[in-house]
């Protein structure tokens, strides 16, 4: 029942994108996290890689992005800078871009179906129709239609 209704209160919270939090949208890199809070403390590189014992082009790599350390690297480092390491799941894309991306695909196959159809009646739209219906027919897919997205469209041959 709990978990009912908390689903509940989330689809009514987020009836559009729009309405999504930001932190879906935006979360800042490990890289970015630590170099922050190493400055923060007002400690090097150089500090930082002694306390975790790794080389300064080790860290250097991991804060420039040029190198993904290891979960027990993180740990180490997370500790050396008086944190607590937590593993999150982010967002690879800005959500709001990618429910887009997935919703005008959807809607172009939708109407890429009834212009079929419409075009054996010989009653195909036009370029500027079609663009209109795939535009409404997105906006209807992220404000009411979001799981739609999710079923898989499979093709009988």
């Amino acid at each position: 029942m709990r978990k009912y209704f908390f689903t509940e209160q989330i689809n009514k919270k987020f009836r559009s994108v729009d309405d999504l939090p930001e932190w879906l949208s935006n979360y800042p890199e490990f890289k970015d996290q630590i170099k922050l809070l190493r400055e923060t403390l007002g400690m090097t590189q150089k500090q930082l890689a002694k306390k975790v014992n790794r080389s300064l082009r080790s860290i250097q790599q991991i804060e420039s992005g040029e190198a993904k350390p290891k979960i027990s690297t993180l740990y180490k480092i997370a500790e050396a800078l008086n944190t607590e390491l937590k593993i999150t799941l982010i967002p690879q894309k800005n959500i709001i871009e990618f429910l887009d991306e997935k919703a005008t695909k959807k809607a172009e196959q939708l109407v890429k179906l009834t212009e079929t159809s419409s075009a054996l009646e010989l009653q195909a739209p036009s370029k500027e129709e079609k663009e209109v219906q795939i535009d409404e027919l997105r906006r209807e897919i992220l404000e009411r239609k979001r799981s739609s997205l999710w079923n898989q469209n499979r093709r009988k041959k």
